[in-house]
C-alpha cells in the first residue's frame, strides 16, 4: 500500500495545476482499497493556510504530507499549515470505503460497489475568498463513474475534469463513486445529470429514467425552462419501502444536486403519484434562504409540488387543489395557540420544528402572493414570472440570500410590494392563516369530503391559470 501511494504521489507531482486562482485537485481512486489519493495545489503563498473539513474527517483522512515542509496540524474544523509557499501541494489519502460504511447519518452509505459520500468529510477545501471555483482532475478505474454537483469540464484523456464552486462549508453535498452510468437529461435551460447507483436492475432503471423525464417536465412547466444549467441528480435505491421515494433532498454544497432515495421495485403508477421529486426540483427556483427563511423555501416547494404536477398531467387540476387543501388542514391542526412566530419556529431547526405548520403556512404565503399578482395583472404577472426574472438576474447563487433581500428583489423585478408586504405579515404570525377570503375569490369550497369549484367566482380564471399549462391558459 505505501509503495503504491508513494508512486502515485510522485506521478501527481508532475501534473501541472490548471486553476488560475483557486486550488487544483488531482485525484485517483483505487477500487481495491476504496481509497482516493488526493493532491491539492494552491497557487498563492500564505503565512498560515487553513484546510476546512467537517467534524469527524480525521477518521477518514490520513497520510497528510506537504512538499518539503512540516505536515499540517489538526485543529477544530480542519487542518492548518504554516508558511505555505506559492504553488505548494498537500497530499493525502481519503478512506472512502470506511466513510461509506459509517452509515448515512454519518455522511456515507454503500449500495453494492457504489459509495455515496459527503465530500466535506474527505475533500479538504482551503479557506480563501479570492477565487470562485477550484479545479479537479479525477482518474477512475475502468468502468467506474463519479457523480458530483461539480461542473463538468472537457476531459483530460481518460480523466474527468471539474470546476468546483466555492460554497459555504456547512452546505451539504453528495458524491457517488462506483460502477454506474451518468446519463444527461436535457431540458430547456439546462441538463440534469442523472446517476442511478447500484440496486436497480435494467428494467427498474428504464422505469426510473422514464419517471424522471416526466417529473422534470413538471419542473420546466413553472416558466418554460430549468432555472440552472447543470444539476446533479443522484438516485439511490434503498430496497423495500412504503413509498416509492423514501426520502429526497436538495443539496447546494459545491454546486447544485438532488438526491432521491427510492424503492426501485415499485410500479410506474406509484412513482407517478409521488410528490417528493417535484418538491426537491422546485428548490432549484430559489437561493438558499437560511433557517429564518426555511418557511419561504419549503412553502414554495410545497406549493409547486402540487401545481406543477397538475400542469404536467401527473395530477388533475382538481386533484392538485385537493392536495393543497388537505395540506392546509394538516397545517391548521398542527398550529397551537401558544406557538412562536412563524419565522422563529422555522429557525428552530435544531429543536423540534413544527414541520406541518412551517411548510403549509409557507404554501399559503405563495398562494396568496400568486393570487394577488395574477388578479391585479390579468395573469400576466405571477409567482412563475417573478421567479423567471429572478433566474435571469441572480441564479445560480453560491452564497445564499437573506429572506428579506429575496422578497425585496422579487418585488423589484415585478413592481409593487406584494412579496415584502405579505412576508412581513406572515413572518410574525402565531396562528395559521385564514384562507377563507382567498378560497371564496378563487371559487373553492368544501362539500363533505371533497372540494367543489365555482367557475362564476371572481378569480376562477386565476384558479384555472395556476394549475394549467401555458398552452391551456
Amino acid at each position: 500500500m505505501a509503495c503504491r501511494l508513494s508512486a502515485f504521489l510522485a506521478l501527481l507531482a508532475a501534473v501541472p495545476a490548471f486553476a488560475a486562482d483557486g486550488a487544483s485537485y488531482t485525484m485517483r481512486y483505487d477500487a481495491a482499497t476504496e481509497a482516493m489519493a488526493v493532491r491539492v495545489c494552491v497557487p498563492h503563498a500564505a503565512k498560515s493556510l487553513h484546510f476546512s473539513a467537517d467534524d469527524g474527517a480525521e477518521r477518514y483522512v490520513e497520510s497528510l504530507a506537504r512538499d518539503g515542509a512540516p505536515a499540517p496540524v489538526r485543529d477544530a474544523d480542519g487542518w492548518s499549515a504554516a508558511d505555505w509557499r506559492a504553488g505548494e501541494c498537500l497530499s493525502y489519502r481519503a478512506m472512502l470505503g470506511k466513510l461509506a460504511d459509517a452509515g448515512r447519518r454519518n455522511g456515507g452509505t454503500r449500495r453494492g460497489d457504489a459509495l455515496v459520500l459527503d465530500p466535506a468529510l474527505w475533500l479538504l477545501r482551503i479557506d480563501d475568498e479570492s477565487a470562485a471555483t477550484d479545479d479537479a482532475r479525477v482518474e477512475l478505474p475502468s468502468g467506474y463513474m463519479l457523480s458530483a454537483p461539480w461542473h463538468a469540464e472537457p476531459r483530460d484523456g481518460d480523466a474527468l475534469r471539474f470546476a468546483i464552486p466555492r460554497t459555504p462549508g456547512n452546505w451539504l453535498a453528495r458524491v457517488a463513486i462506483g460502477r454506474f452510468a451518468e446519463a444527461p437529461l436535457a431540458r430547456a435551460g439546462g441538463t440534469l445529470r442523472v446517476s442511478i447507483v447500484d440496486g436497480a436492475d435494467a428494467d427498474a432503471k428504464k422505469r426510473l429514467d422514464a419517471w424522471l423525464a416526466r417529473v422534470s417536465n413538471a419542473a420546466v412547466s413553472a416558466y418554460g425552462n430549468l432555472p440552472l444549467a447543470d444539476v446533479q441528480v443522484l438516485v439511490v435505491p434503498v430496497g423495500a419501502s412504503r413509498e416509492p421515494v423514501e426520502f429526497g433532498q436538495s443539496t447546494r454544497g459545491q454546486g447544485h444536486g438532488l438526491t432521491l432515495f427510492v424503492d426501485a421495485a415499485q410500479p410506474p403508477s406509484a412513482f407517478d403519484r409521488d410528490w417528493v421529486a417535484v418538491h426537491e426540483m422546485s428548490h432549484l427556483f430559489h437561493p438558499y434562504l437560511g433557517d429564518r427563511g426555511s418557511w419561504l423555501a419549503e412553502g414554495l416547494a410545497t406549493y409547486y409540488q402540487n401545481v406543477l404536477r397538475a400542469r404536467a398531467g401527473l395530477l388533475t387540476p382538481a386533484g392538485a387543489w385537493e392536495q393543497i387543501d388537505a395540506g392546509f388542514a394538516r397545517g391548521r391542526s398542527a398550529t397551537r395557540a401558544r406557538d412562536d412566530t412563524l419565522e422563529r419556529a422555522a429557525a428552530a431547526v435544531e429543536g423540534r420544528p413544527n414541520f406541518m405548520r412551517i411548510y403549509w403556512s409557507g404554501t399559503a404565503y405563495w398562494l396568496e402572493a400568486d393570487l394577488e399578482l395574477r388578479r391585479a395583472s390579468g395573469n400576466t404577472l405571477s409567482v412563475d414570472e417573478a421567479l423567471r426574472r429572478f433566474d435571469a438576474c441572480c441564479l445560480p447563487d453560491y452564497d445564499g440570500w437573506r429572506p428579506e433581500a429575496f422578497v425585496a428583489k422579487l418585488d423589484a423585478l415585478v413592481g409593487g410590494d406584494v412579496f415584502r408586504r405579505k412576508f412581513d405579515a406572515y413572518r410574525a404570525r402565531r396562528d395559521f392563516p385564514d384562507l377563507s377570503v382567498s378560497y371564496r375569490a378563487l371559487g373553492i369550497a368544501r362539500s363533505g369530503d371533497r372540494l367543489v369549484f365555482d367557475d362564476a367566482a371572481p378569480d376562477a380564471g386565476v384558479r384555472h391559470a395556476i394549475v394549467s399549462t401555458a398552452a391551456d391558459r
